[in-house]
């Protein structure tokens, strides 16, 4: 079956903070829209956009070779799945020939000479914001890149403005897991973006040397992982064969196949502390979430919670996982999840949800009009069982916006989760911060504010005001500790400890002002 290429409507522009918006009655659905695509790779875009639309009926189906010998779920683990498919698969059913396409990146490389370095205080001028927006003793490095469109081609450098389908630039938060695996011995916590072509995958990994290389694997779109025991691995969706190819980039392999038929919201790539050191990556579907861990015997995507009639038809935005059970090694897992969805691509409330994983449990709505949200780990947390904070970005009046931090806690009379009192909170004032014009965007321009953590750390990044915030929470208050303006339109945010101990990293990619369909990259190290 060929999936049809679907109408697109146009995308709208919206202001700093959002105008007054059309209410809404909980449980109305409508069918998810996504801008036009206007990238070079826009056919393959909509394609990968089409053909999820036109499916409904949730399958999957693994391929092995000949001779492996079928591996079959315990019919307890089948009634967790919950999906109706017979699923078997080999580590390794072939070879593909990877290389780097040296020719794809323009002949003049960016040099470490090139690169843009500043020491500053990156505090905004007192004219832009009011004397309590600043912080007392700021203290950071700045480097800023040159433009993507000099560290690789033109048409690459749009693409990766306007970001991979159904998913986050960066990935998105991994604030309120268990302690990462990247506080002992690596620095992961900001993705690598993967923009696919009909015939190669270009990979843009922030840090790396050269930054952009290009692989000759053709899809329709890809997300990749960490390096996990040495190893990075590229799922990719082929939209005309309606598979799912996950690819080992060191080894040169082909893991497994997954053949589906469904309409996917939204798909990514999920840190290992969240589910035993496995890899996983997280896909949602109108069914629900699904956890698929390619390197299983059996890699069976395993149902982790169900999509009540208060999500069906709704956009996905962001999606993140956090808190533990309290179990050490390859029984670790997260316990809940964070959503952002909305009913409609513009004009509609950004609604928050919280959704236990791998238990029966009604989702809890803890906000219906939200700028941004997201978990942070306790600060007593260590290795027990704990629930992340949520951290919530809210309009206050015509140009504020109220950052504060809520408890989860579980309810075991009732045998659920609920929000608590208000643990800190503080106003950003934006009246008089500038108005940057938005690049076209695969995911749209939501959420409005992008929100981020590590450790104790909160970054707040007003995407269309260009302005990043760095808090420190103390498990009482928020005190600030650095603001920059970047002065441009903020794709995408993350965080990951610095080079240097008692540091983190703030690593923006931000649109060009001159031309919405180039960027730079700005990494900020923040002494904390």
């Amino acid at each position: 079956v060929t999936g049809r290429r679907l109408p697109q409507p146009e995308q709208k522009k919206r202001s700093l903070l959002p105008p007054p918006r059309t209410s809404t009655k909980r449980g109305e659905t409508t069918t998810n829209e996504i801008s036009k695509p206007t990238s070079p790779l826009a056919d393959q875009t909509s394609e990968f956009d089409s053909l999820f639309d036109e499916f409904s009926k949730l399958h999957f189906k693994s391929l092995r070779e000949s001779n492996t010998k079928d591996t079959k779920a315990s019919p307890e683990k089948q009634s967790r799945q919950g999906i109706n498919s017979s699923v078997s698969s080999s580590h390794n059913i072939g070879d593909f020939s990877l290389s780097v396409d040296q020719e794809d990146r323009k002949e003049e490389k960016p040099t470490k000479t090139e690169e843009i370095r500043r020491e500053t205080s990156a505090v905004p001028h007192k004219s832009e914001f009011s004397e309590s927006f600043l912080p007392d003793q700021p203290s950071s490095e700045v480097f800023e890149s040159v433009l993507l469109s000099k560290q690789v081609r033109t048409s690459a450098a749009a693409a990766l403005v306007r970001g991979p389908p159904a998913t986050r630039h960066f990935g998105g938060n991994r604030g309120g897991l268990a302690k990462s695996y990247s506080e002992s011995n690596e620095r992961f916590g900001v993705g690598a973006i993967a923009i696919c072509g009909a015939e190669k995958t270009v990979v843009y990994k922030h840090g790396q040397n050269p930054p952009g290389k290009t692989y000759p694997i053709g899809a329709s779109g890809a997300v990749i992982s960490d390096a996990i025991n040495g190893s990075e691995y590229l799922c990719c969706f082929l939209a005309k064969e309606k598979r799912m190819v996950v690819f080992e980039l060191s080894e040169k392999t082909v893991v497994v196949e997954l053949q589906m038929t469904t309409k996917l919201n939204f798909w990514r790539y999920m840190p290992p502390q969240g589910h035993g050191g496995s890899l996983i990556f997280t896909l949602i579907t109108p069914v629900g979430g699904f956890h698929w861990m390619p390197l299983d015997e059996s890699p069976r995507p395993v149902q982790v919670f169900k999509r009540g009639p208060d999500l069906q038809g709704k956009k996905i935005i962001t999606y993140e996982e956090g808190g533990t059970n309290g179990l050490l090694g390859a029984d670790v897992r997260s316990t809940v999840a964070l959503l952002l969805a909305s009913i409609a691509s513009t004009g509609t409330p950004v609604e928050a949800w919280i959704m236990p994983l791998g238990r029966d449990s009604h989702a809890l709505c803890i906000s219906d009009d939200v700028l941004g949200a997201a978990f942070l780990r306790p600060i007593e947390a260590v290795d027990e069982q704990f629930l992340p904070l949520v951290v919530t970005a809210k309009q206050k009046g015509d140009s504020q916006v109220s950052l504060e931090i809520l408890p989860l806690i579980e309810e075991a009379s009732i045998g659920a989760i609920v929000i608590g009192e208000v643990l800190a909170s503080i106003s950003i004032d934006l009246s008089n911060a500038d108005i940057a014009d938005s690049p076209t965007l695969a995911m749209g321009t939501w959420p409005e504010v992008i929100c981020c953590c590590i450790e104790h750390i909160v970054v707040v990044a007003i995407r269309r005001s260009g302005v990043v915030v760095a808090y420190r929470f103390d498990g009482n208050s928020l005190e600030m500790i650095e603001a920059y303006p970047t002065g441009h339109y903020i794709v995408d945010v993350a965080l990951r400890l610095g080079k240097e101990g008692g540091t983190i990293e703030i690593v923006i990619l931000k649109s060009d002002n001159n031309n919405l369909k180039d960027g730079r990259v700005v990494s900020i190290t923040i002494n904390l």
